[in-house]
């Protein structure tokens, strides 16, 4: 045959790929958000037109790329909402990452919306950057720009009930493991909370709701937040 068989074998999919954040302050990019989807990275240039008398067809040349918005759709539930209620109209810098370490480097504006809820289906939002400027080219290596994140690998509830001024404890395991944890509740009239050798006991108070929040801290790494609903009865 005229052109040989050639694969290319360094095709990825989806996993891995990944958006990063650097926030006021922070020298690092770090995760964002878990999300379903990643954007483009711009458009095709406009087409500016050339043609002359002289011309035998219409000729053009290249213009501007476009900056479009960029809508990553995000699993709905009160930890993304916390991070993007922080980050709102906010102008941040972002990394958007690829499987192979390459990356594409922007600087956008943060809001973001609940989608519409159906039967049978997740509850899912949009986190939508608007953005103000973005590299034309590729990052070759990321690796010294991002830095880990502190991640909980044991199921963390949601939401708890106590009865009373009773209890109620569960494990809290991280990668890396030695994170130190720092747990606060935002109405300690409410419940208190405390964290012992990996294991966080929530205490009720009087009746009512408190927010508990979670802290996995690790030197050189971003922290990991959760959060858990308290209902004392």
């Amino acid at each position: 045959m005229l052109v040989k068989a050639i694969d290319d074998t360094r095709a990825m999919t989806d996993i891995g790929a990944a958006i990063f954040v650097k926030r006021a302050g922070q020298s690092k990019y770090s995760l964002w958000l878990p999300v379903t989807n990643i954007p483009a990275t711009g458009s095709a240039p406009e087409q500016v037109e050339t043609t002359v008398t002289t011309s035998r067809k219409k000729t053009y040349t290249y213009g501007r790329q476009d900056n479009p918005q960029k809508e990553c759709t995000f699993m709905a539930h009160r930890n993304n909402f916390i991070v993007l209620k922080n980050d709102y109209n906010k102008q941040l810098d972002f990394l958007q990452i690829n499987p192979d370490g390459t990356g594409w480097k922007f600087q956008g504006y943060v809001s973001f919306y609940q989608d519409e809820i159906a039967v049978g289906s997740n509850l899912t939002g949009k986190a939508v950057i608007t953005v103000s400027s973005s590299e034309e080219l590729p990052t070759d290596n990321v690796s010294d720009l991002i830095q880990d994140t502190v991640i909980f690998t044991s199921a963390v509830p949601s939401d708890v009930s106590i009865t009373g001024t009773g209890t109620t404890s569960f494990a809290v395991t991280t990668d890396p493991a030695s994170a130190t944890l720092t747990v606060t509740s935002d109405t300690t009239s409410v419940a208190t909370v405390t964290a012992s050798s990996g294991t966080v006991t929530i205490t009720g108070v009087a009746a009512g709701s408190a927010l508990i929040k979670i802290v996995a801290a690790s030197t050189g790494a971003t922290s990991g937040e959760t959060y858990v609903l308290v209902t004392v009865k």
